[in-house]
């Protein structure tokens, strides 16, 4: 490569990196030159919503509270004692009346028992009869007896009885005051004794009633757990049964509605497509610590129920004069606390803002809930859709 090309080489690499530098610079001028785009604030378009007027009027609230129905009674019956069973008369679904036979142990120790205890009752009201004569003619020979000692002392002094005479009445006397003593005491506690012996007789009389399992009442057997030759004991369970002539519907209200409730109160109660009429006979006043709900015990006829039959009970509440009411939907529930949102000014234009305000709910009406608190009748409450809005959003209504 000549000279001459070697010195052209070297300029055309000047001129390239004197380009590049150019364009770079003309890019930078470019850059720092171009105006800055500002932001544009787009105004929110109001949200869309639909307002209800809040009512005011006098209504008779009534709650409709579901359950199932159970028995007025369930008895698990049991034996007092151990024994053998001797004969099993029921059967399971049998209905039986009140002191009707059941089941029955063997009973021949407790028929002994009882044969023992009257014998000697009878024998101990024939030693008291025997006691009470003994002690007359004791106390007519004491009498005699003290009268012959007092005559021998007379007749001593004037020396014609001898000293050892008189001992001998002395001591005959003192025997007869013994014994006299001895039967007075029989006598007086003969009353105690005759009491154990009536005490122990009347326990072998319940030993052996005890024997047989009775029925407490009228009622429908549901269970029977022994049969014959079986050996009970007292804890074992013998024997279910039900009393199904009524029955009651147990169900769970809140403190507002219990507070409203009270006892003989009569409550209309559905069963299935069947309305049947019922009395509250319970009410807890202290709530449950778990559930904070009140029980209600409500009962009602049983002919044509089975337990275990869902039904439904009509709560009438005391009626609540100018009661103010909102739609259910419009009600917000955030942690403990309830709201709902009134749209203020801009009735005519169809345009407002939200003022969000706490309220207290008192009963439930269908899809209208009783509310309390900072509203009046005839303010416009949003009735629906509620979830995202906030206090002092601009809406647009209808």
């Amino acid at each position: 490569m000549s000279n001459a090309d070697i010195q052209a080489k070297k300029i055309s690499s000047k001129y390239i990196l004197i380009l590049i530098l150019c364009v770079i610079s003309v890019i930078a001028v470019l850059i720092i030159t171009t105006p800055q785009k500002k932001p544009v604030l787009r105004e929110i378009p109001p949200t869309q919503v639909s307002l209800q007027a809040i009512e005011q009027r006098t209504i008779q609230p009534i709650e409709q509270v579901s359950g199932h129905l159970q028995p007025v009674r369930n008895s698990a019956l049991n034996f007092e004692l151990a024994g053998q069973v001797q004969t099993r008369h029921v059967e399971p679904g049998d209905r039986v009346n009140a002191g009707q036979l059941l089941i029955a142990l063997q009973d021949g120790d407790q028929q002994d028992a009882l044969s023992e205890a009257q014998a000697q009752l009878s024998q101990e009201q024939k030693a008291v009869e025997r006691d009470r004569r003994v002690l007359k003619l004791v106390s007519e020979n004491r009498q005699l007896q003290a009268r012959e000692v007092a005559r021998l002392e007379l007749l001593g002094q004037k020396s014609l009885a001898s000293t050892s005479l008189r001992d001998s009445a002395s001591q005959l006397l003192l025997q007869q005051q013994r014994e006299e003593e001895q039967l007075k005491y029989s006598v007086e506690t003969s009353q105690s004794r005759l009491a154990l012996k009536r005490a122990a007789l009347r326990r072998a009389e319940r030993n052996l009633a005890r024997t047989t399992l009775l029925a407490p009442y009228a009622g429908v057997v549901n269970a029977v757990h022994v049969d014959a030759g079986d050996y009970v004991t007292p804890n074992k369970e013998a024997l279910e049964l039900l009393q199904l002539d009524q029955l009651d519907l147990i169900i769970d209200v809140n403190g507002a509605t219990a507070a409203m409730l009270a006892l003989r109160q009569q409550v209309s109660v559905r069963t299935g497509d069947e309305q049947r009429h019922g009395e509250i006979i319970a009410l807890q006043t202290s709530p449950d610590i778990e559930t904070f709900t009140h029980a209600v015990r409500i009962r009602l006829d049983g002919d044509g129920l089975q337990t275990g039959t869902q039904a439904t009970a009509a709560l009438k509440l005391n009626a609540l004069p100018n009661a103010l009411l909102v739609p259910v939907a419009a009600i917000l529930h955030h942690n403990d606390e309830r709201f709902i949102f009134i749209a203020e000014a801009g009735a005519e234009t169809g345009t407002g803002t939200l003022r969000r305000v706490p309220v207290n709910l008192i009963v439930r009406q269908g899809q209208q809930q009783v509310v309390s608190g900072e509203i009046h009748a005839g303010e416009r409450v949003v009735a629906r859709d509620v979830a995202f809005l906030t206090d002092g959003q601009s809406v647009v209504h209808d």
